[in-house]
């Protein structure tokens, strides 16, 4: 569905009319520079707001948001911080909006990658690299744990930083290890290819009844989203837009390949069509085998299954030889301020909630996982955890050979997003032919670019 109510789409109309559209160009201009960005004065005292959206992941969210905050204001007496929790992860571009027109807009906002280039250019965010300094910026990123280097590129639009990730999940393959060894298969040697999930899935389904897969990434469980899809169109050397990002390519030869391998899978009765609370269900059941989905689901399944199987995972599976090509879902902070003294604090909380500590407990009580990968072997953080979490291995393994997920440029980014969601399940589960679909998608597509 379109992410703007028609009131938010009535702002962005006001905005563009108002010659808004372009504040990130005009704003950071006059913004300050790297050499005038210092650590705000401890005798300066001033007052941010917070906008995160990890209080609807519920308790576990809004007791550890709640944790870093406080922490932090403990560690900075300086700087008091306002968390203002955000109603729904699907709607922060067009309440910031809301917000900027009636004065009252947060200075650091958690928002989701495929708002990035919506945030860079019509919502303000600053330009990390130019107003905080590369240098600063790549300290942050750095240091004794410092982050996957493919994580660091993330939140770039064309190669400048305007966000720090912060929150995200790769794409992995959960699966019931009982149904596996029910069916004759070993379960300690998980399918690495697409291939090797359909054999195994038509097998179980024969010996045991159960369903065999479930994609997250295209149909029903997809939700709209194409982060998932696109690792499975960049798995098969495809992508939804051109090398330098200036042209739509959703009819490629390998988006018509990854999606009529898909196709193929469905067709075989491998991989069917549910929804996320039907494929939980099935999975809690032990009526389904395998899973492609979002890594933050496993405490989901986890707990729906309750004990009755053992739950194991492994990363995206590959078409062949070529190597999978996992993107990632999640978040990342922006800095919204424009005053000196709210940036630096903004910056001095952006430190706070990306370091090694607040990752540690971001990935115990929550279960994303750390962004800093050696503090999975540190005694001081994440060691233990990681002894005792079958999830996380998966996850840091495909950390470093991420690829972004790329976000539409314009305001009609998410109808954009949908068209091609459609198009997939159409190819997929519908038996549309794979090269008209996407074309014609394609071209519909083009129409909403800016």
């Amino acid at each position: 569905m379109p992410k703007f109510s028609w009131l938010a789409a009535a702002v962005v109309v006001s905005l563009l009319a108002a010659g808004c559209s372009s504040s990130t160009s005009t704003s950071n201009a006059s913004n300050v520079s790297d050499t005038s960005f210092e650590t705000l004065p401890a005798s300066q005292h001033v007052s941010i707001a917070l906008a995160s959206y990890l209080p609807l992941l519920g308790t576990p969210g809004t007791d550890e948001l709640n944790s870093l905050v406080s922490g932090f204001e403990s560690a900075h007496p300086n700087i008091a911080v306002t968390v203002e929790p955000e109603t729904s992860s699907s709607a922060i571009a067009g309440t910031i909006q809301q917000d900027e027109v009636s004065g009252h807009a947060p200075d650091v906002v958690q928002d989701s990658f495929n708002d990035l280039k919506f945030m860079a250019a019509n919502l303000g965010a600053v330009n990390l690299d130019q107003v905080v300094g590369p240098a600063k910026v790549q300290a942050l990123f750095g240091g004794p744990t410092p982050y996957a280097a493919a994580v660091t590129k993330l939140a770039q639009v064309n190669g400048q930083v305007y966000g720090i990730p912060w929150t995200l999940s790769t794409p992995i393959l959960f699966y019931n290890a009982d149904l596996f060894t029910k069916a004759g298969l070993n379960p300690t040697a998980p399918p690495a290819t697409w291939a090797q999930v359909q054999a195994d899935a038509l097998k179980i389904k024969s010996a045991t009844g159960a369903a065999g897969v479930v994609s997250g990434c295209i149909g029903a469980a997809a939700s709209g989203s194409d982060w998932c899809l696109q690792a499975i169109l960049d798995s098969d050397g495809g992508s939804v837009m051109n090398q330098a990002q200036t042209a739509l390519s959703f009819d490629s030869a390998g988006n018509v390949a990854a999606l009529t391998a898909m196709a193929g899978l469905a067709k075989s009765g491998a991989m069917v069509n549910l929804s996320s609370a039907q494929m939980i269900a099935a999975f809690a059941a032990g009526k389904l085998a395998m899973v492609l989905d979002t890594s933050a689901l496993a405490g989901s399944l986890v707990r729906a299954a309750g004990g009755h199987f053992t739950i194991k995972a492994t990363p995206l599976p590959s078409f062949g030889t070529t190597a999978s090509v996992p993107t990632n879902s999640g978040s990342a902070l922006f800095m919204l301020s424009k005053s000196k003294p709210a940036q630096e604090a903004d910056f001095e909380l952006m430190q706070w909630l990306t370091s090694a500590a607040s990752e540690t407990t971001i990935t115990t009580n929550i279960g994303y996982p750390p962004l800093r990968p050696s503090i999975a072997t540190m005694s001081q953080y994440l060691q233990s955890y990681s002894a005792t979490n079958q999830f996380l291995a998966p996850n840091l393994a495909q950390l470093e050979k991420l690829t972004p997920w790329l976000a539409y440029p314009g305001p009609n980014y998410t109808s954009i997003t949908t068209l091609l969601t459609n198009a997939a399940a159409n190819i997929v589960f519908q038996g549309q032919a794979p090269a008209a679909t996407l074309a014609s998608a394609q071209h519909q597509a083009e129409g909403l670019l800016p």
